[in-house]
């Protein structure tokens, strides 16, 4: 335990929020779905996609936003090709559903494109892509979602944050790339409001249309690179949600001023041994990484690291020691079990 913050159990965390889903309508299954994408981002230092979006997962299910008695169900089936509809049910749910059918799939066909639409917030997209290429296949996934950032130019929300996260297998482990198209994602805003801490220069706007550094003040993300994430986030709506007849962007900023929470993902699965051995495949990808991190450094960098190296090293560290829950968070944390009868977080002994 520090001083700002209290560390507990990635067993722990995920009992709790598993409880609270539950008490909410969610079955036990999908309770563990959610949890466990909840506590991954955790374990891998993307607190922002982690135990800090429960409250507003709380909050969806009290509005009827998360239809929990909603199950993925295929819309559009064919050999390489697939549609599913989430039916505004668990994101996390219907997202894990279809990675473990585009694999499958793509074990026998070479490649597979799935679009998954009308989830509510499906958590970090990183898990997804990592868990298919620990199954030996190449992952590719863009994601959809709520206007949470301006486009080049605009000073209102009018994109999606819209992730890509691209993971390949490696002889270490899967190299896992996982980002938004926002200068920094929504997370880093929830996460900063829960430690104090100020956002980044150039990162948002305020209500106003003004930038700021004051995560309280923050309304408007800014897209990465100008116009390139602008860009990027208004494809991945044109192909996770435009291609899938379930819209986001028009509905919401048209006539219409849509305000029901909704995401959608597009996902491709590509099978490592259609195309050769996964060893030779992991075998060269292993040689380019030495490489890389052999390469000769600028001044200031002290090494070179992978997309997902970062993340690989914290989770390592916090299996060992806990995941740090800022005093905020906890205090909040703690009136959502009172309210709801549930057995608060317990802070790890270790």
């Amino acid at each position: 335990m520090t001083s700002d913050k209290t560390k507990v159990s990635h067993e722990e965390l995920g009992r709790f929020i598993h409880d609270l889903l539950v008490k909410h309508g969610a079955s036990d299954r999908d309770a563990a779905v959610v949890a466990n994408g909840l506590v991954w981002a955790n374990l891998r230092g993307s607190d922002g996609h982690g135990v800090s979006r429960l409250p507003r997962y709380l909050n969806l299910l009290a509005r009827g936003e998360i239809d929990t008695k909603a199950q993925p169900r295929i819309v559009h089936d064919r050999a390489a090709t697939f549609i599913v509809d989430a039916g505004h049910g668990f994101g996390p749910v219907a997202v894990m559903h279809a990675a473990a059918l585009a694999v499958e799939r793509a074990k026998r066909t070479g490649i597979c494109l799935a679009l998954i639409r009308h989830t509510t917030h499906t958590g970090a997209i990183g898990r997804y892509a990592q868990w298919m290429a620990e199954r030996g296949c190449a992952a590719v996934l863009m994601g959809a979602g709520p206007a949470l950032m301006a486009y080049y130019g605009a000073r209102v929300a009018s994109m999606a944050t819209s992730p890509i996260a691209i993971a390949v297998p490696s002889g270490n482990g899967p190299v896992v790339l996982d980002m938004a198209t926002s200068t920094i994602s929504n997370g880093k805003i929830i996460q900063a409001r829960n430690t104090g801490a100020a956002l980044p220069e150039g990162a948002v706007l305020n209500a106003a249309g003004r930038a700021t550094t004051d995560a309280k003040e923050a309304e408007v993300l800014l897209p990465l690179g100008g116009p390139k994430g602008s860009g990027l986030a208004l494809m991945f709506e044109m192909l996770a949600s435009v291609l899938a007849s379930a819209p986001i962007q028009a509905r919401a900023l048209g006539p219409e001023k849509r305000t029901r929470h909704t995401g959608n993902t597009a996902m491709f699965a590509i099978d490592i041994e259609t195309f050769r051995t996964l060893s030779d495949f992991q075998n060269d990808a292993d040689a380019l990484i030495a490489i890389v991190k052999a390469l000769p450094r600028q001044a200031g960098f002290d090494e070179i690291l992978l997309p997902g190296e970062r993340g690989d090293r914290t989770e390592t560290a916090r299996r060992a020691s806990g995941i740090p829950i800022p005093n905020r968070l906890w205090v909040e944390l703690g009136a959502l079990a009172k309210a709801h009868g549930v057995t608060p977080l317990q802070a790890a002994s270790r």
